[in-house]
């Protein structure tokens, strides 16, 4: 009985140094592991969402707009994408923020890619050019359920996953920062700087 409760001691203490001594999966993202995001105690109230290290964001967000974009646009970014722009708002000068202009303007989210509107079927046969979500992703699933919210919307962290190691620069999901050849269809072909696989899982190229 003895050496049956020793060995079950060894084991948590055998899990919990490797726990200890293994490397975060958000790395690169914060050196602080989970309490980047979450934190045990005194956590922010926010609906839905666990133990939120921090506070919804207050700024005002001019929102991506273009006369090629089919989707509804939400005024404000929703969902998770709040959450990331609550540090990645400009308001806080140790975060990157989301404009190219590093002093001002932050709230300027017209040069990335659009956010928080909904990716669904009437989306799809409006654009033309987008997978249906339903079809299979990359990573194992759907595209509605790898990559889309619990609203059937697109957020940031459709694309960059804070969650699981093995992400690339960004922080992004599936993507190859190697070198491929692309067909034109002029009949030439481009070769760029990567492999746009998590950019193809959701737009027909």
């Amino acid at each position: 009985m003895h050496t049956d409760r020793n060995l079950g001691r060894l084991f948590v203490a055998a899990i919990a140094t490797a726990l200890l001594m293994a490397g975060w999966a958000a790395a690169a993202h914060s050196d602080h592991g989970c309490d980047g995001c979450h934190v045990p105690h005194n956590a922010g109230d926010l609906p839905g969402v666990p133990l939120w290290n921090g506070k919804e964001t207050t700024t005002t967000f001019t929102m991506y707009s273009s006369s090629t974009l089919q989707a509804s646009m939400e005024g404000q970014p929703t969902g998770a994408s709040r959450l990331c722009l609550s540090c990645h708002d400009g308001a806080n000068p140790s975060y990157v923020w989301m404009s190219d202009n590093r002093k001002f303007g932050a709230s300027e989210l017209t040069n990335s890619h659009p956010i928080s509107f909904v990716y669904d079927a009437s989306l799809v046969a409006a654009d033309g050019a987008l997978k249906d979500p339903s079809q299979p992703s990359t990573l194992g699933r759907t595209i509605a359920e790898d990559l889309l919210d619990a609203s059937s919307r697109v957020q940031c962290n459709s694309c960059h996953d804070v969650h699981i190691s093995g992400v690339g620069q960004y922080l992004l999901r599936g993507y190859d920062y190697g070198r491929e050849t692309i067909a034109n269809p002029d009949g030439t072909t481009t070769t760029v700087r990567h492999g746009p696989e998590l950019c193809r899982m959701c737009h027909i190229k």
